[in-house]
């Protein structure tokens, strides 16, 4: 994919001609006195740096892409490790004297994993936090348990069924489309 990306840029660059306009530089030392910089020794006068190699672009795509296929076998326990907190963190939302602050701690959560959870493979998981997010954006402790505990589980049921086919997929995007409807219909009533 990245490769693909590169030789499209390399093939329309080099299929441009950018002109560039030399400016003179103006002559400002009768304006501004600058004292002469103090002359080096010869023996402490660095030779010049060889020229930088030029990066190959395919190559380079080439371990960028070796560096995220490397990356991504952590995806999935990434992934995991955030909903756990995700769930820990609404386990103490549903507590007795439960604070606004227990509820923020479920919110960012919920944030962080909306962030990520595109990028990891999962993008039902985004929509779903996305909707979390948005829900509790204007909840209060005790409000809307039963709403948010159905996002919190529909995000555990797409980190297990997904990558398992298209009907997976399609019953992710249905949970999708009811959650973030019921959000719209509470957000409407407020």
């Amino acid at each position: 994919m990245m490769k693909k990306l590169i030789g499209k840029l390399l093939s329309a660059k080099s299929g441009k001609t950018v002109e560039t306009k030399q400016i003179a530089t103006p002559d400002i030392s009768r304006v501004i006195k600058i004292p002469p910089a103090p002359v080096a020794p010869v023996a402490e006068i660095p030779a010049p740096a060889a020229e930088p190699e030029t990066a190959d672009p395919l190559e380079l795509a080439d371990r960028a892409e070796a560096a995220v296929d490397l990356m991504a076998s952590q995806f999935d326990a990434w992934m995991e490790a955030d909903l756990t907190r995700l769930m820990e963190a609404w386990h103490n939302a549903q507590q007795p004297g439960a604070t606004p602050e227990s509820y923020r701690t479920v919110f960012m959560c919920a944030h962080n994993i909306r962030g990520v959870a595109g990028s990891y493979g999962y993008p039902a998981i985004s929509r779903l936090c996305g909707s979390l997010s948005t829900l509790l954006t204007d909840t209060h402790p005790g409000e809307n348990a039963a709403l948010i505990n159905l996002h919190i589980e529909a995000c555990r049921a797409a980190f297990i069924g997904a990558g398992t086919g298209d009907i997976s997929q399609s019953v992710a995007d249905a949970v999708c489309d009811a959650l973030e409807q019921s959000v719209a219909a509470k957000a409407a009533h407020k």
